[in-house]
């Protein structure tokens, strides 16, 4: 999924499933719900362009000087990268002093 792709906003009633996890009979306006879930999406799109910037680094660390994937006009081919658990594990801890 590119980052274009991404959703554009997150389900008001998810984001209120994870608001009342703590306090179950708090009451919460639309208001507060929307914002909460805009928060979400904008916690959700910057982990994922961080944890991006984390396999691209690992993945230009592992390129194998003697098989570069070259083609026949000399121009490196680029594997797609592909996020894991262990690069958003990595950033996680940064992210979250960052945001709190």
């Amino acid at each position: 999924m590119s980052l274009d792709a991404a959703p554009k906003t997150v389900p008001s009633s998810l984001t209120k499933q994870c608001l009342q996890l703590h306090h179950p009979d708090q009451k919460l306006t639309n208001e507060a719900v929307e914002l909460s879930a805009e928060f979400l999406r904008l916690f959700i799109v910057e982990a994922r362009r961080r944890a991006a910037i984390e396999a691209e680094c690992e993945a230009e660390a592992e390129v194998d000087p003697i098989d570069n994937h070259m083609t026949d006009d000399d121009a490196p081919v680029k594997k797609p990268i592909e996020i894991r658990a262990d690069h958003v594990a990595k950033i996680a801890a940064e992210l979250l002093l960052d945001l709190s």
